[in-house]
């Protein structure tokens, strides 16, 4: 059910997934390890959409092979499933890139072109028509491509020498320079029988993304990653394209003025961030409506990776409606409390009147008991423990369980009967104005703290 800027949290309804979750190679990336969805029924298009603006961020665009080091951008995240939240962690959006500035690294160009060129022959019996594919970026916009073609039944090295600019169509150009087919170049005799990169090729449909005239290719980078079957939507005009040791730059923007204005935001040295507004967001086991987060980076040297789950972001919640998953909410709590010796095996059940925690103290004693959740006065997470219990029905003394707990928690300090959390396990939940428990969750809704009088 959808939720309006004056409805309570008795409005909003989540609902903990069902269906088991694809089991991950080991060579994938990281993602959320929490499997849990919800449902929601949109009012408006805009509803399904990140709005975002950060800087020094990695994204990754298309499944294993292809991400970005975004140094600035300006960002829309569409979502591909509008029932469900857009989850970024697993490539669930369409990205329209307003104005930024990108680069991607030779590496990652080299499993993407070889993907591209194989593609025909994915699948069949058929043997690629490249192998052991090299792309190298040169500064001067010069771009090196080795590897070997399948030609005349055998397997020719290549080693091809270009340039690469952007067009005033919003397109990348790469202009043949020198060739090589097994050490001899090929330049002459193209000139004089009248061959060409075109006639080699044979790419003439440009709604593939990528197509050659003459001696040129071209390639519409977000007709090409939106055609490819593991990777988002994409929307970006290049304006700009230029070459570094290892690294290809792109200038994007949705007018030639906001390039500029990427560029001239690239140049104002600030940490790592992204600050967005959220229609309906899955990110890191929590669930935003009508949000407003900061993601703040923990890892100077390395960029802001969005789709990676770890230590190395922080999440500050400005506004919106919060949904703590059951799995995420287990593991706030061993994060919080900590599995010592004196408290282990912590397992945790939301449910609509509470949360229910149990655990073996000194490592043996089977122990439960019921958290409440609720605010402070200063509208901070809390809760109070309450009817605990040894071995499933033996009593425990009230007053000494609370007093355990309270200094057990990292970041708690007392208060009243309860525990006050500042933040949970680095995330900073704002200012709560209301919380109410659902079965699998705990819903809160966070907003700007009121200025005092």
């Amino acid at each position: 059910m959808y939720v309006s800027a004056s409805s309570t949290l008795a409005n909003i309804q989540f609902k903990p997934a069902t269906s088991a979750q694809p089991t991950l190679s080991a060579s994938q990336p990281a993602v959320s390890p929490y499997s849990s969805q919800d449902t929601w029924t949109p009012r408006l298009v805009g509803d399904n959409t990140i709005q975002a603006q950060g800087k020094n961020v990695g994204l990754r665009i298309i499944g294993k092979t292809l991400g970005l080091k975004a140094d600035y951008m300006e960002a829309s995240f569409h979502d591909k499933t509008p029932n469900t939240p857009i989850d970024i962690e697993e490539l669930d959006f369409n990205l329209h890139v307003k104005a930024g500035v990108a680069s991607v690294s030779d590496v990652d160009a080299t499993l993407t072109v070889e993907r591209l060129l194989n593609r025909k022959t994915e699948g069949s019996n058929k043997k690629p028509l490249v192998k052991d594919l090299r792309v190298t970026f040169n500064p001067n916009n010069e771009v090196r491509v080795e590897g070997k073609v399948r030609a005349l039944g055998m397997n020719l090295p290549i080693d091809i020498k270009g340039t690469v600019s952007s067009t005033p169509a919003g397109e990348i150009r790469y202009d043949l320079g020198k060739a090589k087919v097994a050490g001899i170049g090929l330049n002459g005799l193209m000139s004089v029988t009248g061959m060409n990169l075109d006639k080699l090729l044979k790419l003439h449909n440009p709604n593939e993304g990528y197509y050659s005239q003459g001696n040129s290719l071209f390639v519409n980078l977000g007709t090409t990653v939106s055609n490819l079957d593991d990777a988002i939507g994409l929307q970006a005009n290049v304006h700009g394209v230029s070459t570094h040791l290892g690294r290809l730059q792109l200038v994007v923007g949705d007018t030639p003025e906001d390039a500029a204005r990427a560029l001239r935001e690239k140049q104002q040295v600030e940490p790592a961030y992204v600050k967005a507004t959220a229609g309906h967001a899955y990110i890191d086991g929590f669930f935003l409506k009508e949000g407003k987060l900061n993601i703040y980076d923990l890892t100077p040297s390395t960029p802001l990776g969005l789709n990676v789950v770890g230590p190395e972001r922080s999440i500050q919640v400005k506004s919106g409606f919060i949904g703590i998953t059951d799995a995420r909410f287990e593991e706030l709590i061993k994060d919080e409390i900590g599995e010592t010796d004196d408290f282990t095996d912590i397992d945790t059940t939301l449910k609509k009147d509470g949360a229910h925690l149990k655990g073996k103290l000194f490592g043996a004693v089977p122990v439960s008991m019921n958290l409440t959740f609720g605010r402070t006065h200063e509208g901070q997470l809390m809760f109070t423990p309450n009817s605990p219990k040894a071995i499933g029905f033996i009593p425990l003394p009230l007053g000494l369980v609370r007093e355990k707990v309270q200094k057990l928690v990292k970041t708690g300090t007392p208060y009243g009967d309860g525990v006050a959390i500042k933040g949970m396990s680095g995330i900073d939940l704002g200012y709560i104005s209301q919380l109410v428990h659902q079965n699998g969750y705990i819903v809160m809704e966070a907003t700007e703290k009121p200025q005092q009088n």
